[in-house]
């Protein structure tokens, strides 16, 4: 679990490297003071399977929180405070510890209930089952943290009884005002401390015979107890005694309860606010889109694009908030750094201001965070060393006390360093060898670095020295790296490239600041030509891996849009082929429905038949059989989505429902405007369908249908019977929508006999409707009266 760290990186060297600033941005998150203070006790780990555990656990939360939500924390507070005291705890310092108690319940209830988190799970074990403990307190409050009437039945009693006699001093008191009113100044019932008395005028004080409590601030009423009250206030007073000492009772009673499970509570907050940490890390995981490393025993280093949290701008705002810093403009710029058994050593050179400092503190505090279960603000496949320790000297402060010199005090803590790195260490020194003279610096600086090498211990350096830089240049075992410069602007970028060492540019600086011209003139003479030629060659070789390095970034940026991409598709069918599964369950659930619709519509069309007589069967029409059977299939083609084409004014269109082709006279909106064989109809946009003319052949029709080339045989009859009314309206205006694009003069509409409702509603409809001259019931060869014969207005 967390709170087995071990301690073994020095507590300077994780202050220099800013790592308590980090976990106090951290804590941020956390709900609770326990969480807060479980972040603040992180430390490094210093064996591999503790760093594994604590970055499974930390990926086990952020996956918890993605799917499941926030903690049930609410209450969890640090109540280790209350029980340090020996006194009995009041009964609202007994409800803090009851939330508390019933946080850490809610949060081990969470992950026993759950699968797929089983480090969580195991976390959870850890806190104690105190459902006994809350089960029974439980009775004593309310949601809000006060008293239960119900407490006890000694409480509910004295409460019923203090009731009771309220009301009869109230009954006494109203009686008093009511028989002395002109002595009373207001009708109203006051409390002088626990007794209950009237407000009389000052100058009728002897109106009413009592107990002057008080004397009204203006002086013009007085506060009598009247006498008929004394004895019930009497008696009040002593039911309030009563009930105080059995919410003392009680009081005792809870807190004795809560001190009898003081180390189970206790240890359940504990755990609980690890919990509340381990959700905080993850919400910093999120803000800062960090990664899960893996850990290596080898000796190896492998940070990509490492951000600072410290400088990365989506902390400015809570970097304001807690430290008091000006919110910065500036987006930091991410860092690698690669070292390994073969290569452990890593000498990074460049300008002043140029950010090596940065670069080494960033890759010091990484490894701390990782190895201590935090989140890791760097890219997929970094790789972290599990190291005993994390040794840092930046800086050259003297030292007062010990009447060191600066460079004195460097090298006493360079000399600790030395002692204490071993083979698993990580050792960060930056301007190794300043602070003296630059030849004598150079060499110690040489000594030093060979011997931490001959440790073994992992190493990143920062120099200004040509010495230092050249040494690494000849050690296999050392990477040179340098921090670039952009030379147009006389600015650094703060961005690292290995391989090459980097140019100090003192000369340059100096020329930036103002230092007069001959001065730079002659610093350079002083240089030579062969320390030209050299920095000559260096800016060569930077701008060259600038581009080599702007090159791979160029490539990496496609490879990663190409990998987006090609999950996008894949994310794509994966969807195409859901949604065809879902519309393929959709048909055969709609083909199943239509199925069971026609089947009952063909049984009601056969009861309809065999109720008529035969000459009446005779003049049923087969093809209105057909239609009202096909109805159901119809009406279900209307909702299955088609293909849109775009429809203008001028086209040649087809109606999708109707059949029939004409010339789009107008649109407005999603209307439109059809001409068939001269005659014009509203219909829906949505419902045309452009046809290319030379697609469009003619169409045989009858006679009757009218002499246009479009129009298409549809029949004059309509057989609505076994529909509802509603039904059976719409349908009919469909059928006489299609009788007028075709000509017909008019149409017949079966409707049965039945119960005749749906007779009386058609008849209605075309008495109303405006393309209907006039209507009949049907003739004897017609179907009588079960079928109408309207004419319709063409």
């Amino acid at each position: 679990m967390i709170l087995s760290a071990i301690r073994v990186t020095p507590a300077a060297s994780l202050v220099t490297i800013e790592f308590d600033r980090v976990l106090a941005l951290i804590a941020m998150e956390a709900k609770s003071a326990p969480g807060k203070d479980a972040i603040a006790r992180r430390r490094p780990h210093a064996t591999l399977e503790a760093c594994e555990k604590a970055q499974g656990e930390l990926a086990e939360i952020v996956r918890f929180i993605q799917s499941e939500g926030l903690l049930p924390l609410a209450g969890l507070t640090g109540v280790a405070p209350l029980f340090d005291r020996e006194s009995v705890l009041e009964l609202d310092e007994s409800w803090v510890v009851v939330r508390a108690a019933r946080a850490t319940q809610s949060v081990r209830e969470t992950f026993l209930r759950s699968d797929g988190f089983p480090l969580l799970t195991r976390i959870a074990r850890e806190i104690p089952d105190l459902g006994e403990l809350l089960s029974h307190l439980g009775r004593y409050f309310t949601r809000d943290g006060t008293l239960r009437e119900e407490a006890s039945a000694a409480l509910r009693a004295i409460r019923g009884r203090i009731q009771s006699k309220r009301a009869a001093i109230q009954r006494v008191l109203s009686e008093v005002m009511n028989r002395h009113a002109e002595a009373i100044q207001e009708p109203l019932i006051v409390q002088r401390g626990d007794r209950y008395c009237v407000p009389v005028r000052a100058g009728h004080r002897s109106a009413v015979a009592g107990i002057l409590h008080e004397r009204s601030g203006s002086g013009a009423s007085v506060f009598i107890e009247p006498m008929q009250a004394v004895e019930l206030n009497n008696d009040l007073a002593e039911l309030l005694i009563e009930e105080r000492e059995e919410i003392g009772r009680i009081t005792r009673h809870v807190s004795s309860a809560l001190f009898d499970q003081k180390e189970a509570i206790l240890g359940a907050v504990a755990v609980a606010g690890e919990f509340d940490a381990l959700q905080a890390c993850a919400l910093f995981h999120e803000q800062i889109g960090a990664s899960r490393p893996s850990f290596s025993t080898r000796r190896e280093l492998r940070l990509l694009d490492a951000r600072h949290p410290l400088l990365d701008e989506r902390l400015s705002a809570a970097r304001v908030e807690l430290f008091g810093e000006k919110p910065a403009g500036q987006k930091v710029v991410p860092v690698t750094v690669e070292l390994d058994e073969h290569h452990s050593a890593l000498v990074i050179s460049g300008p002043n201001a140029g950010g090596k400092t940065v670069a080494l503190k960033t890759a010091g505090l990484l490894v701390a965070m990782a190895t201590s279960g935090l989140p890791l603000p760097a890219a997929e496949g970094s790789v972290i060393p599990v190291v005993d320790a994390i040794h840092v000297l930046i800086g050259d402060e003297q030292d007062v006390l010990e009447h060191l010199s600066t460079f004195s005090a460097y090298l006493v803590r360079l000399a600790r360093i030395l002692e204490q790195a071993t083979e698993r260490s990580l050792v960060l020194l930056d301007e190794l060898g300043s602070g003296t003279d630059p030849e004598e610096g150079a060499a110690l600086a040489a000594a030093v670095v060979e011997h931490i090498l001959e440790r073994g211990a992992l190493l990143i350096v920062t120099t200004h020295l040509s010495s230092l830089k050249t040494f690494a240049v000849n050690d296999p075992r050392i990477v040179n790296a340098s921090m670039e410069f952009d030379a147009a602007t006389g600015r650094p970028t703060y961005r690292m490239i290995a391989g090459i060492p980097g140019r100090s540019r003192a000369i340059d600086a100096a020329r930036s600041v103002g230092l007069p011209a001959a001065v730079i003139e002659r610093a350079r003479e002083r240089l030579g030509d062969r320390y030209g030629s050299t920095d000559e060659l260096l800016s060569r070789l930077q701008q060259k891996m600038a581009e080599v390095l702007a090159q791979l970034d160029a490539a990496e940026r496609l490879r990663r849009e190409m990998e987006n991409e090609r999950a996008a598709l894949a994310s794509k069918q994966r969807q195409l082929e859901q949604e065809r599964a879902r519309l393929g369950t959709w048909y055969r659930e709609e083909l199943e429905r239509l199925r069971d619709d026609v089947q009952r519509q063909l049984a009601a069309e056969i009861r309809n038949l065999r109720e008529m007589d035969r000459a009446a069967r005779a003049h049923v029409a087969p093809s209105s059989a057909a239609e009202g059977l096909t109805r159901q299939i119809e009406r279900a083609i209307e909702f299955v989505p088609v293909e849109q084409r775009e429809v203008r004014a001028g086209d040649r269109a087809e109606h999708r429902k109707f059949k029939v082709r004409g010339n789009v006279v107008s649109i407005d909106g999603k209307k439109a405007v059809l001409a068939v064989d001269g005659r014009k109809m509203t219909v829906e946009l949505r419902d045309l369908v452009p046809i290319e003319r030379k697609a469009e052949r003619p169409t045989r029709h009858a006679a009757s249908a009218g002499s246009g080339d479009d129009a298409v045989v549809v029949s004059a009859e309509l057989n609505l019977i076994g529909q509802r009314v509603d039904d059976a309206i719409e349908e009919s205006d469909r059928f006489l929508d299609r009788a007028l694009l075709e000509g017909r003069r008019a149409v017949r509409i079966i409707h049965g006999f039945g119960t005749g409702a749906l007779r009386k509603a058609i008849r209605e409809h075309l008495r109303n409707h405006p393309a209907v001259k006039s209507w009949r019931p049907g003739g004897d060869n017609e179907g009588g009266d079960g079928a109408t014969v309207a004419e319709l207005d063409t």
